[in-house]
């Protein structure tokens, strides 16, 4: 291989990257964990405005103002108590999002907090909620109401099946996150 100046020194082919300075792994960590983390928030925000199109006709009818023409021609089941609890953890979702940028602990705790009170709590009222229709459509082939044609507890367990692993995902990669910044805060202090 030519060279302007001559041949190249020995040892330095490219192979002695070792002693060379790099991310450290807390910090590539960080980043990966909150691509995912910002993903995983994204898909419950997602979640959160198809259900809270799914409850907008009783949401409508207790504010007062009627069912709209369009909401009528919906053939919806009456929605669930747990249905009204979970959509508020569409809160608890942006607060999570909102501490990504900055690193901010204090807004990734209070999104845990959100998201076990109103995210997994309610989830799990409704599979309880559930259960005894889907021993019913599982044994019986019976069901109590129709979701767009289809048995409304199969595409109630589908939602929840989706919804706490969103929710179990979104808790671990913040604890990850948190593991993460609170050795950054650490090694800041140190300095």
């Amino acid at each position: 291989m030519a060279t302007k100046y001559g041949s190249r020194p020995t040892g330095t082919d490219g192979s002695d990257f070792w002693h060379r300075e790099s991310v450290a792994y807390r910090h590539k960590m960080s980043s990966i964990n909150k691509a995912r983390l910002k993903m995983d928030l994204m898909l419950q925000i997602v979640l959160c405005v198809l259900m809270t199109v799914r409850i907008l006709p009783a949401l409508v009818s207790f504010v007062g103002v009627g069912p709209v023409k369009q909401l009528r021609k919906w053939d919806l089941p009456a929605p669930r108590p747990w249905e009204y609890m979970w959509s508020i953890s569409i809160i608890a979702a942006v607060l999570g999002l909102r501490s990504i940028p900055k690193n901010e602990g204090f807004l990734l705790k209070q999104y845990m907090i959100g998201t076990v009170v109103f995210g997994l709590l309610p989830i799990i009222y409704g599979i309880v909620d559930q259960i005894d229709d889907l021993y019913a459509y599982l044994n019986e082939k019976r069901w109590s109401a129709q979701f767009f044609g289809y048995p409304a507890v199969i595409v109630w367990f589908m939602f929840l099946t989706a919804a706490i692993q969103l929710h179990g995902f979104g808790l671990y990669f913040s604890m990850q996150l948190l593991k993460s910044w609170k050795i950054n805060r650490t090694d800041k202090k140190l300095r």
